[in-house]
């Protein structure tokens, strides 16, 4: 199976569709990564791309190996910092973020991303951290597995 959150980042580095918004993606891989405390070289706008959950669902298709149906959930947090006393302004990070996932996929394994929810994660010291989440779903098949 595909790496989701591998084509994600590849996706969001891509200067195909023109230079990004934000200067770097990062596959997270710790939470520490987004304390703001400890964040302090992290250039801005970044992106940190994990996945956020799964929910496998029961699939009834016929006889035979046992299939699901599963829904992934992947948070791309946005870490940024405000310049000159300004307020942070998320529109268009998000709108660019939104721009190159809503109704992408990055293999034919997977539904095109729908949008799922936003919310704010942290403010500390003129930064800030805004975590919005994208959902597409697979399906499982028992002979993956071997059995």
């Amino acid at each position: 199976m595909a790496d989701l959150i591998k084509l994600t980042v590849e996706r969001l580095k891509s200067t195909v569709e023109g230079k990004p918004p934000w200067i770097d993606v990062y596959e997270l891989d710790s939470l520490t990564q987004l304390d703001l405390k400890r964040s302090k070289t992290v250039r801005t706008p970044s992106l940190y791309v994990f996945q956020v959950g799964d929910s496998p669902q029961p699939d009834v298709r016929g006889c035979g190996a046992y299939l699901q149906t599963v829904t992934v959930t992947v948070g791309v947090v946005i870490v940024d910092a405000s310049s000159n006393s300004k307020p942070l302004n998320w529109k268009p990070l998000r709108d660019e973020l939104k721009k190159r996932l809503f109704g992408w996929s990055g293999d034919d394994e997977f539904e095109p991303y729908w949008l799922g929810s936003g919310r704010l994660l942290a403010v500390e010291s003129g930064r800030a951290t805004w975590l919005d989440q994208f959902v597409t779903e697979y399906t499982e098949d028992q002979n993956s597995y071997g059995s």
